[in-house]
């Protein structure tokens, strides 16, 4: 891993402590729905622009490796809730675009695809992950392209997009800003990036502080809507809005989750919604998130 006492946003040095944990060696077993650790490290803030971000960061293609053989068995479980996440974000696309050609960057096993498929757009998806990218090309069933790589590995280069989505992709990425500048040149004059990612100013970060579910292993970006907007103006979008919108787990997905980052009572809420049989109820859970707009002019 690699150190860095310098933003990754506006190069600032004055540099503060968020949160000061134990770094462990990141593995297949930290990443994704499956992990069994939730130890992050230590998150470090910019004075500056408020961006937070671990202190020990893994390089572009170490996380890769990391990503390919991602296990996939419990972000599958959760099928029911990510469909209706992924109606809340086509909800969001299409108060400003109806149609055109969008790419769904980090699309795991295909979800949004299908429903924007299903509402007109031709779509094209990159996963890292190969396990959750052939299921994503299955879920599209030949309508659509899905490519197994890293957006700056996927042959896109002489491809060019009206939409791109990046639900819940800019937390993990080593260079917010260089990746933001991939997204740019594939971007359609007149185009929109949509991104959504963990807010380190909101309500539920304030509150619960270093129990705050998003902090996690493979989150190495935290945002403010000011650092966010700041990373993406770099690379010359102009922003039209920002907002916020639930994610969709089951109960007992949301209790499981709090109790790894030992919320007090959740062990034996997991107990209770087991006996009365709720645990695979879905509801909605505001889990301290943002999400922006930008358009290409």
């Amino acid at each position: 891993m690699e150190r860095t006492n310098v933003c990754p946003i506006c190069g600032g040095s004055s540099i503060g402590t968020y949160v000061e944990a134990k770094t462990n060696v990141l593995d297949r077993s930290s990443l994704g729905s499956s992990r069994v650790t939730v130890s992050h490290g230590t998150i470090l803030r910019c004075r500056s622009c408020g961006f937070g971000f671990l202190e020990s960061r893994l390089t572009e293609q170490e996380l890769a490796e990391l990503y390919r053989n991602l296990d996939h068995e419990i972000y599958e479980a959760e099928s029911d809730g990510r469909a209706r996440t992924a109606k809340q974000h086509f909800k969001i696309v299409g108060r400003f675009v109806t149609s055109g050609n969008l790419l769904d960057v980090g699309c795991a096993s295909g979800g949004f695809l299908q429903v924007c498929l299903r509402n007109g757009f031709q779509v094209t998806g990159v996963e890292p992950a190969q396990e959750f990218a052939v299921r994503a090309a299955a879920a599209v069933r030949g309508k659509g392209e899905v490519f197994c790589a890293t957006l700056q590995k996927a042959p896109l280069n002489h491809r060019s997009f009206d939409v791109i989505t990046l639900w819940d992709v800019l937390e993990h990425v080593t260079e917010p800003v260089d990746f933001l500048r991939k997204c740019e040149l594939l971007l359609k004059p007149g185009g929109y990036l949509f991104a959504n990612v963990p807010d380190i100013t909101s309500i539920q970060a304030t509150l619960l502080g270093r129990r705050w579910p998003l902090l996690l292993p493979e989150h190495f970006n935290y945002f403010t809507r000011n650092s966010l907007n700041l990373c993406v103006r770099k690379v010359g979008l102009t922003l039209v809005r920002f907002g916020r919108r639930p994610a969709f787990f089951s109960v007992g997905y949301i209790l499981h989750r709090l109790a790894q980052h030992h919320i007090p009572g959740t062990n034996l809420a997991r107990l209770a919604a087991t006996k009365l049989r709720l645990d695979s109820v879905i509801a909605p859970v505001p889990l301290g998130e943002t999400y922006g707009v930008w358009k290409k002019r």
